[in-house]
């Protein structure tokens, strides 16, 4: 017994085994740590991939939603991108989950694709008898390119006040003003006008005034605005003319003490189901219109055969202002104008002659003496002015007027003036080359860009005065202090600055059912990810 009491002492007290038994005991947690760090960095893997692989289906159905051609396709798209991109957890991933959601204050306006992978692991599994489940998503918001379109363009790179809307001048066409000016002030405000023009585009900033009294969308510091013309280049004609009027004896007109022309406009709302538009409401609605424009000592082109005369109602065509996709809000006006003669009459005028009638060439001038119709063709005023006073039936279907060496055009209010822009065949006759009349077809009036300019530019018409076609100034200022209509082809109002002024009233760029197709600024579509 005492031999074992010894033993057993010697080996209580004997440390050279420690070691050994600490490894012993630790050597489970040593091996449990390294078992699951190897599953955490498994699971890290999947969600890494997946990650990715739904980031990139986020941001592909965004695009495919953001083209009109493609919006359909979102999810295709989508479910592509997310298997192209895949590959250790391809064999165990689930199928993406893809659908439209709202983000910020738009409807519909972001693609959430959401997806998971789930597997077993050996030590994981052993530990919680299940396999694990890693989950992931990813939202992409988008916005779609817009092409931009404007019917008062002004071209200077650096004006302040490039467009200048003054005094209680009225623009409510709703087809856009843009200014290539860089200046911080390059569309400005100078009294207390009213505006519905749709939107407003800059290089440089747009005066506060619109933010606060308008609902127009302001597109600010925009890069890319263009002169949709600036590459186009005036033709000719170099054959000489000179303008006389001719001499007659007395003959018949009609003139009007006063006109008073009322014009309502009541705007509706649709969204579009296949080819069938239904009634919406819609938060956004314009207020509807109601003006009434009073003209005195009026020259009539005849007698109005009713007192009043009630012209409409006119249904304009759809345009879209609001949402995207199915969710499309289209707005359509419709415009009626009573017109209401006072001491409606016919009168003698001594000594009017029968009209000056004109054939395309190069004139001095076109101070216009007489009533005068324009024959189909080019017409350069080189130095001089074409002048149209308020007296006179000016009528010209087919017509360009090229502006040289500091010529300038007038239009005082009050004339009966009926000019529409050259058609491609037309000016294929003329001898300009099939390529330049695509590309010159609807031009009106063009300023040579090497002319000195001219200070005088001045449209003062009336509900009498119809433009059809584009009037470019690049180099020129335009002065704009009365209306103007249009009956087949839709007005452009280009210059190097436009300036609004009196009591200016412009409501219709094109006839119903046409719109201004010319562009000055395309937008890119736009995708993010938002979460």
């Amino acid at each position: 017994m005492g031999a074992i009491a010894d033993f057993f002492g010697r080996l209580r007290s004997n440390t050279s085994g420690n070691a050994m038994m600490l490894v012993a005991a630790g050597m489970p947690a040593l091996i449990g740590g390294a078992g699951f760090a190897v599953d955490v960095t498994q699971w890290y893997m999947w969600k890494s991939e997946l990650q990715f692989a739904v980031d990139q289906a986020a941001i592909a159905g965004a695009y495919a939603r953001a083209n009109e051609e493609t919006e359909d396709t979102y999810e295709n798209r989508a479910t592509q991108e997310y298997t192209a991109n895949l590959s250790k957890t391809s064999e165990f991933a689930s199928d993406p989950e893809v659908s439209l959601a709202n983000w910020a204050t738009g409807t519909e306006n972001s693609v959430i694709v959401t997806a998971s992978a789930t597997k077993s692991l050996p030590f994981s599994s052993f530990l919680t008898g299940s396999a694990t489940t890693v989950a992931v998503s990813a939202q992409a918001a988008f916005e779609e390119g817009v092409n931009f379109t404007s019917c008062l363009i002004a071209v200077d790179e650096d004006a302040e006040g490039a467009v200048t809307i003054g005094g209680s001048a009225e623009f409510i066409a709703g087809c856009g003003i843009a200014a290539l000016s860089d200046d911080p002030l390059a569309i400005k405000v100078n009294g207390s006008p009213t505006i519905d023009a749709g939107w407003l585009i800059a290089a440089g900033g747009i005066d506060q005034w619109f933010k606060d009294n308008t609902d127009d969308t302001i597109l600010e510091n925009q890069d890319g605005l263009t002169d949709p013309f600036a590459g186009l280049t005036p033709p000719t004609n170099d054959t000489p003319r000179v303008y006389s009027c001719p001499s007659g004896k007395a003959s018949t007109s009609y003139l009007a003490d006063e006109v008073n022309t009322r014009t309502q406009i009541t705007y509706a709302y649709y969204k579009k189901n296949g080819n069938n538009y239904t009634s919406q409401s819609f938060s956004g609605a314009k207020p509807a219109v109601d003006r009434t424009e009073s003209l005195t000592n009026i020259a009539l082109s005849a007698l109005p055969t009713t007192n009043p005369q009630v012209t409409g109602p006119t249904v304009g065509g759809y345009t879209v202002v609001s949402g995207s996709g199915n969710s499309r809000i289209y707005e359509q006006p419709t415009t009626t104008v009573t017109r209401t003669y006072v001491n409606a009459r016919e009168v003698t005028i001594e000594g009017k002659g029968s009209p000056a009638v004109l054939l395309p060439g190069t004139y001095p001038d076109l101070t216009l003496k007489c009533d005068t119709v324009f024959n189909t063709g080019i017409y350069v005023i080189d130095g001089g002015d074409l002048v149209i006073n308020s007296q006179y039936n000016v009528t010209g279907p087919g017509v360009l007027f090229v502006l040289k060496n500091g010529a300038g055009i007038r239009i005082n209010g009050g004339a009966d003036v009926a000019l529409t822009g050259m058609s491609v065949s037309q000016l294929e006759a003329a001898g300009v080359s099939s390529d330049q009349a695509i590309k010159l077809a609807g031009m009106l009036i063009f300023e040579d860009r090497n002319s000195p300019g001219n200070t005088g530019n001045k449209m003062n018409g009336n509900s009498s005065t119809v433009l059809n076609g584009t009037v470019y100034l690049p180099v020129s200022n335009l002065d704009i202090a009365g209306s103007a209509g249009v009956t087949s082809q839709c007005l452009m109002l280009v210059a190097s600055t436009i300036t609004l002024t009196g009591n200016m009233e412009m409501t219709s760029f094109c006839p119903s059912g046409l719109s201004e197709d010319t562009e000055v600024l395309s937008t890119k579509n736009r995708v993010r990810l938002v979460s």
